[in-house]
């Protein structure tokens, strides 16, 4: 230690490594990171609350490492005019947290109904942005009687609408010549998606993180959401294999958050096999029937895609990253990321800055 009391030497380094790293941490800024799902939803007057937590808590655990919530790979907005706020079927005020966003900033644009006598009673503003959105070409999602809105916009022509059995005969009385389908857990067909509700909507949220963001985070949402019965998850088509059929092992899922959970640093393939109760041959032959790598391929892509985190979000040295992210080395970390993202580390920052 120097005379004015600053630390030098490994001690010193220590502490100036943790400084950097809570650094970091206060510039990991999710408002300037593109997630990789981002919805808008709008919220009519009676909308069933199960159908709201249905979209954003399997968002919210697929969104961040670990038991984070941070919403880093996904992102949503609850929209509507300045202190609009819909109150639900159980009577719970829900407030927007946005104004209307621009609908090209989205990959979708949700829209829960609500009691059928209530659909006409939200905001017209409601409507005149889901129009806007379907011209611009954003994919519209009905929930529940969601659908009702959407046909009732013109936004279901030529479209097959997935209908809950109890609202078949309304929906048929009010769109006679509009296809429908009640064995259906959602039906997503040329811009348009329709999703009965009840539980169904975890089907499909699970299904959308799946095609965005990758069978891990799909399957740490499901993990984290409990959803492992796979006939339990819908009530309309039992014969159907559910959207996690390829990640609906418990013990695979179990294992991709094991390992996410620590960034894929100081974990190997066999110590991920002994957490789920499996020899290394039988677990890595499970592993890949459901996520479609090898564990030791998927524990690198883990490491790298928080490196790749890293590079956008935080002023560390690719030094620093490269040890954060457990490679032996920069050197080391150069050649791994240029394989999986045909840059160098350095390389990506500058284009990022």
């Amino acid at each position: 230690m120097t005379e004015d009391g600053v630390a030098v030497g490994p001690a010193g380094t220590e502490y100036v490594r943790w400084l950097d790293g809570l650094w970091a941490e206060r510039l990991l800024s999710v408002q300037d990171r593109k997630p990789d799902i981002s919805v808008g939803i709008l919220l009519w007057p009676t909308f069933p609350m199960m159908s709201l937590a249905g979209i954003i808590e399997p968002l919210r655990h697929a969104a961040d490492f670990g038991d984070n919530s941070r919403p880093l790979h996904c992102r949503w907005s609850i929209m509507g005019k300045p202190d609009y706020a819909a109150v639900a079927s159980c009577g719970i005020r829900v407030q927007a947290d946005s104004p209307y966003i621009n609908p090209t900033d989205f990959d979708y644009v949700i829209v829960v109904g609500g009691l059928l006598p209530r659909l006409r009673t939200a905001p017209s503003t409601h409507r005149d942005y889901i129009r806007v959105a379907a011209s611009a070409g954003v994919t519209i999602v009905g929930v529940c009687t969601g659908s009702f809105i959407l046909a009732q916009e013109g936004l279901l022509v030529g479209r097959k609408a997935a209908i809950h059995p109890y609202h078949r005969d309304d929906f048929q009385v009010a769109f006679p010549r509009q296809p429908l389908s009640t064995r259906d857990d959602y039906l997503i067909e040329n811009g348009r998606v329709t999703v009965p509700g009840g539980i169904s909507i975890f089907s499909l949220m699970t299904e959308l993180i799946r095609n965005h963001c990758g069978p891990d985070r799909a399957a740490k949402a499901v993990y984290q959401l409990s959803l492992t019965d796979q006939k339990s998850m819908s009530a309309f088509d039992q014969e159907r294999a559910s959207s996690f059929r390829h990640v609906g092992d418990a013990r695979v899922q179990r294992a991709v958050v094991f390992i996410e959970s620590r960034k894929g640093r100081d974990v190997s393939p066999e110590m991920v096999a002994a957490s789920v109760g499996l020899s290394p041959r039988q677990f890595a032959r499970l592993f890949q029937d459901h996520i479609g790598m090898t564990p030791k391929h998927f524990i690198l892509e883990t490491r790298l895609r928080y490196v790749h985190f890293l590079l956008e979000n935080s002023v560390l040295p690719i030094t620093a990253i490269a040890f954060e992210t457990g490679f032996a080395d920069s050197a080391h970390l150069a050649t791994a990321f240029r394989k999986k993202y045909n840059t160098s580390p350095s390389e990506f920052r500058h284009r990022r800055s």
